[in-house]
């Protein structure tokens, strides 16, 4: 129960104050002046945003329920219940332990995701697939769950069971693990959701292989992603690594936003290519998992004996999961630092490569189409936005006087 009420403390309340602080903030300012949105768009956006808000309140709660219930007594039954069937074969019960950890947290939450994309992105006009892609995505994650999932939990076992200083070895491997899913995931892992098509708009190609070109930007191409099956919202990103590289439009994108604007988007995107902060932040998640590791290996026993637990290859994996929330909840502070920082720089970057009106442009226009409320509380945002608040993009642009001017 220590442990529950540790975990709370640290973790869950402050979180949970968190989302009471932009609950009541969003509340107060949908009554406000529209801020760059138009009267209606901004009521939808602030409707959506305090929907959103109150969903994440019901995933801490339902967080704190299943923390309790693993701790108090659900680790110590699987644990026995595993050690009857499986006491000869520690790696064996180590994955299928940790599996089924992780498989009870997304059973968990899987009624709120539902409700979520079923229920709130469609009645607010996001969501465009059905019930049969909801469970197909959802059947797909946990398949790689399991597999995936499955693969790396044994290799850290292995490591944990056979090694000396195994927190120096398990961190060595996740960082190979953390290279090869960015490099494969443009590949292997994003095709089982989404397809992906050459760009056909030779004009618009030519101009992005172009401003490729200028940056040093070598690709395996442009490809258009079918994100409106599932979802009406804009976007564009570069993914992989190395030579496997792509530059990735969603369909949604390119019906509402022109060529200059995407272009634009582009530029900002390979502003983070050219200032390196891809690897920036992969370093920053790898100083955060080394952390955790140093900080689970040297953990007493007597906090393994509050669980009803004794020192092993899954119960320190488990504690590793159960730790990477509330370290990472604080973590995220210099992360988010970093990440607006960065987008700042990608701004800078996009602006001098294109313009600062197209950037600008193109920033109001996701916004506006994505139903992005423009505001949140200064706390909040300092936990949960990666992104700056979009006034202070364009005040760093220069830009700030088409806030209130309507696209063409």
């Amino acid at each position: 129960m220590v442990l529950v009420l540790c975990y709370a403390l640290f973790f869950s309340f402050p979180k949970l104050i968190l989302s009471l602080l932009q609950l009541n903030f969003l509340k107060n300012e949908r009554t406000k002046t529209p801020y760059i949105l138009e009267s209606d768009a901004f009521i939808k956006a602030a409707d959506y945003a305090i929907m959103r808000e109150k969903i994440a309140v019901y995933g801490s709660l339902m967080d704190l329920v299943l923390v309790g219930f693993w701790i108090c007594f659900g680790l110590s039954a699987l644990d026995s219940a595993l050690e009857l069937v499986l006491d000869s074969a520690p790696l064996v019960k180590s994955v299928i332990f940790v599996l089924c950890f992780l498989g009870v947290g997304s059973l968990a939450n899987l009624p709120l995701e539902a409700y979520q994309t079923l229920v709130v992105d469609k009645q607010f006009g996001f969501a465009k697939g059905g019930v049969k892609l909801f469970v197909l995505d959802t059947l797909k994650s946990f398949a790689l769950l399991i597999v995936v999932g499955g693969i790396v939990i044994f290799a850290f076992s292995w490591i944990i069971l056979k090694v000396q200083f195994w927190e120096l070895y398990v961190f060595l491997f996740g960082v190979i693990l953390i290279v090869l899913v960015n490099f494969l995931y443009p590949l292997l892992i994003a095709p089982m959701f989404n397809k992906f098509t050459p760009l056909e708009n030779s004009e618009l190609k030519g101009e992005i292989d172009k401003l490729l070109e200028r940056v040093g930007f070598q690709s395996k191409g442009v490809f258009v992603m079918d994100a409106s099956k599932r979802d009406g919202r804009l976007n564009a990103y570069f993914a992989g690594l190395g030579k496997a590289k792509r530059v990735i439009l969603f369909d949604t994108l390119l019906e509402k936003i022109p060529n200059a604007s995407i272009l634009a988007v582009l530029g900002h995107e390979l502003g983070h290519f050219k200032h390196y902060d891809v690897y920036k932040m992969m370093a920053l998640v790898l100083g955060f998992f080394g952390v955790l590791l140093l900080l689970v290996a040297n953990l007493p026993e007597s906090l393994f004996a509050m669980a009803n637990l004794a020192v092993s290859v899954h119960t320190l994996l488990v504690f590793l999961l159960l730790l990477s929330a509330p370290i990472g909840f604080y973590f995220m502070l210099l992360v988010n630092w970093r990440s607006c920082q960065n987008e700042f720089g990608a701004d800078r970057f996009g602006a001098n490569l294109t313009s600062a009106q197209s950037l600008a442009k193109a920033l109001l226009v996701l916004v506006k189409e994505n139903n992005s409320f423009p505001l949140a509380h200064p706390l909040y945002m300092r936990f949960f936005y990666s992104h700056p608040p979009l006034m202070a993009r364009l005040k760093a642009l220069g830009c700030e006087d088409l806030a209130h001017i309507k696209e063409d």
